[in-house]
């Protein structure tokens, strides 16, 4: 592999790609990112320089996202996690560090789940066990929007389903607000049926698989005031991966990554280096959710 270099493959019919940044003297595994449902493969680019002088950078487009091939919405998630296994193996990367952000959060747990051998350590952002009812809502105002092809309406539905209600602090607000609108404003031909096949995978998904993850290192992060994963949500999902770090990333809501993009670069840099966590200003106490015990076990 060479700096910065694309690569296209298939899996079960599917084009997908990755984008791959070389560290020529790596320091941990290669950090494998899986972006949110309207992301591509150069939505992290603004982070990934220090992650990069420490390891080799794979940026990931599985069938439905970026400009990897549409992927039907009866297509799960499960499938998707399969692609990912097929990417990997194709890399031939050994142990990886995995970040998964909202819609690649279900993708990287399955993952998790069935082969945890593969992952050095796991970080989620905007994980939840399974989407609130308010949030379907929002999501099924989006969906409309595009089948209807209003592409300003979609563009406000998707401020409103995916950033926090005024009354609450968020850092870098209206330039957050500004980039949102305007790429969801821009969707247009394919990009319709991409974008509604990925909304009604998320509105079809019921919730995490039963049976947890144990095995892996796993940092789990929720915006603040996230109201789409929320933090009672995300607290569920690391109650089920045994061990995992469970923290808030202060005034963001399901956006940290492009509202305080330094501070979430910075975490996930300490987390796949292991280096220590605790005291960082942006962050909530660390905490370590477990499972409930079964009923009638003391």
């Amino acid at each position: 592999m060479t700096a910065d270099q694309v690569h296209r493959f298939f899996f079960s019919g599917f084009g997908y790609q990755c984008r791959v940044v070389q560290c020529p003297s790596p320091s941990t595994e290669p950090i494998v990112v899986i972006g949110g449902a309207f992301q591509n493969m150069y939505s992290y680019r603004r982070m990934e320089g220090p992650w990069a002088r420490t390891a080799p950078v794979v940026s990931v487009e599985l069938p439905g996202s970026g400009n990897a091939d549409p992927l039907p919405a009866a297509y799960g998630f499960g499938f998707l996690a399969d692609a990912l296994t097929d990417l990997l193996d194709r890399l031939d990367l050994g142990r990886v560090n995995l970040y998964a952000v909202s819609y690649g959060v279900p993708v990287a747990y399955h993952l998790a789940q069935r082969d945890p051998g593969r992952l050095s350590r796991l970080a989620l952002m905007g994980a939840a066990s399974a989407y609130p009812p308010e949030g379907l809502v929002g999501l099924r105002a989006m969906a409309d929007a595009l089948a209807s092809g209003d592409a300003d309406g979609y563009a406000r539905r998707s401020v409103e389903a995916l950033m926090a209600p005024a009354d609450r602090t968020v850092r870098n607000r209206a330039a957050v607000t500004r980039v949102l609108a305007r790429d969801m404003a821009a969707v247009a031909g394919p990009d319709f049926e991409r974008h509604l096949a990925s909304i009604r995978r998320v509105i079809d998904w019921s919730g995490l698989p039963d049976g947890g993850v144990s095995g892996v290192p796993t940092l789990c992060v929720t915006g603040e005031h996230d109201t789409l994963t929320r933090p009672d949500l995300g607290r569920e999902a690391a109650a089920t991966i045994d061990g995992s770090v469970f923290t808030l990333v202060r005034d963001t809501d399901h956006l940290p990554a492009l509202e305080r993009r330094r501070e979430v670069g910075e975490l996930l840099l300490r987390f796949f280096t292991d280096q220590p966590l605790d005291g960082l200003d942006f962050l909530t106490p660390l905490e370590r959710p477990t499972r409930p015990l079964p009923a009638g076990v003391a």
